[in-house]
């Protein structure tokens, strides 16, 4: 079963587009520094600058946060893109340079 999240983004300086955003959530990855991420996908076409977003990742933005709180709760979370436009895939490891720091927002628990 799809997990369906409402994602509300705090600052909308250069973003023109829906507010909240609808994501479907997909998986976790990691990244630098032992750091976790939930990788989620727009449920309907997401652009920014042009460029189509096919996902997302999101990060408890309070340290101390588990991915849990992310994943199943209402939490502050940074958000970032993907830095080459790609996609993140599950079971992979990624490093500094494969995100793209974009806003803080807040996610609402699966509905």
């Amino acid at each position: 079963m799809t997990k369906v999240h409402m994602l509300e983004i705090y600052d909308l300086d250069n973003y023109a587009g829906p507010n909240p955003v609808k994501l479907e959530g997909q998986f976790v990855v990691r990244g630098p520094e032992g750091s976790q991420y939930y990788i989620l996908r727009p449920s309907d076409a997401l652009q920014l600058e042009g460029i189509l977003i096919k996902c997302i990742a999101v990060r408890p933005h309070y340290d101390g946060d588990p991915i849990a709180n992310v994943m199943e709760s209402i939490c502050t979370v940074g958000i970032a893109l993907p830095c080459n436009g790609d996609d993140y895939q599950e079971g992979m490891t990624y490093g500094f340079n494969d995100f793209n720091f974009w806003k803080v927002g807040k996610i609402n628990p699966p509905h």
